[in-house]
């Protein structure tokens, strides 16, 4: 394969090439961790050669762990953004975390436009350094996350300014999965489109979508998960 059909093959597979703050490619995979190409290949091709599991039995397996369901704010998409709201919820809705997240840089107006949150509303929160000490203490859970590559990347980056290593969580991507579902075949690590918001998956199974804050959000993605595993 060439270097187009390299990157279109590992894109079917939720496989991303992402800039950090050094402006040095990474590739991420479907967990939202820093990879290389040769453990994404080696990763694929076992996925091949075993049996998937179906969106359906994927979803049933991960409720009968009891998993935690993760979702965060931020102040835009690129690699200087940061988490500025983050929250954790039991699969029951019980909520373990809520809270804004102080930010170094600015949000500008197209981020607040989205989810509402301004600089101003960050002052009396707390800086991510003691978000992430509360965090850590579930990295032995299994935690479900909407586009799991997209927040693990911007709670790295995050860890980063702040010369924190971030501890690697165990964690899914129930995006991926909804794309199978919707797709209509098995998750194999490849389906036909590689995106869906949160809120198209939300309108798919009648759940009110979150509104684009991480309570909200958080909460919806938990519904989804539990009609994802019923199939309906």
């Amino acid at each position: 394969m060439n270097v187009t059909e390299r990157n279109t093959w590992l894109r079917n597979h939720h496989y991303r090439w992402r800039k950090n703050l050094s402006g040095q490619w990474m590739l991420i995979g479907p967990d939202g961790y820093p990879t290389t190409e040769q453990a994404a290949r080696k990763a694929i091709e076992q996925q091949h050669k075993s049996l998937p599991l179906s969106p359906q039995q994927w979803a049933r397996s991960m409720l009968e762990k009891r998993p935690l369901i993760l979702d965060t704010e931020t102040s835009g998409l690129e690699a200087s953004h940061e988490v500025i709201e983050l929250a954790l919820v039991e699969i029951d809705g019980t909520v373990v975390l809520n809270t804004l997240i102080q930010c170094q840089g600015e949000i500008p107006a197209d981020a607040t436009r989205i989810h509402g949150i301004t600089k101003t509303m960050l002052s009396s929160a707390p800086a991510f350094p003691e978000i992430w000490t509360s965090l850590t203490s579930y990295r032995d859970r299994e935690i479900i996350i909407y586009n799991a590559a997209f927040d693990i990347s911007l709670l790295t980056q995050t860890a980063t300014r702040y010369q924190m290593t971030l501890p690697r969580l165990k964690s899914h991507c129930l995006m991926i999965q909804y794309l199978a579902y919707v797709a209509g075949a098995q998750t194999n690590g490849k389906s036909r489109e590689s995106y869906h918001s949160l809120e198209t998956a939300c309108h798919q199974f009648g759940v009110v979508a979150g509104g684009h804050r991480a309570l909200s959000d958080a909460q919806a993605a938990r519904e989804v998960l539990c009609h994802l595993a019923e199939g309906l």
